[in-house]
């Protein structure tokens, strides 16, 4: 019986280690990077005073988009709802400045934009709150 009572604070412990790990696997960063560097995601610039309203992702592997304009390929947008949109970009249109490494296993998600990406060791998967979204490799993007 003693030998129990002395466990008593070893219950809430590893509540907590189980607990712990999942809260920090969870990344807000205005600016990331996944797959070594051969992505790049973050908010999308927005107006001041007003909350970010897209996630903008960047990588070799997204297509143009189908119409012809200025700018560099390699861009996707992906708001709260809707499906995913190609781009085209002349400028730094990410928010953030200082990029963040999110490595296998770590989720993104920020406060205003409903959108949660997943990342694993060969693929990012991000979706919005419609179900929509897009999962990009080191070579391939496809949308959902």
């Amino acid at each position: 019986m003693r030998d129990v009572s002395r466990l008593w604070w070893a219950v809430p412990l590893c509540a907590l280690g189980l607990v712990t790990p999942a809260l920090a696997s969870t990344s807000s960063a205005q600016l990331w990077t996944a797959l070594g560097g051969r992505l790049t995601c973050g908010v999308a610039i927005h107006p001041p005073d007003s909350p970010p309203m897209r996630l903008l992702c960047s990588a070799r592997a997204v297509p143009a988009p189908k119409a012809k304009g200025v700018g560099d390929p390699g861009f996707v947008f992906l708001g709260s709802t809707g499906r995913p949109s190609l781009a085209r970009l002349s400028q730094d249109s990410f928010a953030g400045t200082r990029a963040v490494g999110l490595a296998s296993g770590r989720s993104w998600e920020i406060g205003p934009i409903s959108v949660t990406c997943e990342i694993s060791a060969h693929a990012v998967r991000c979706a919005n709150r419609t179900h929509h979204g897009f999962t990009i490799t080191a070579n391939a993007y496809r949308p959902f």
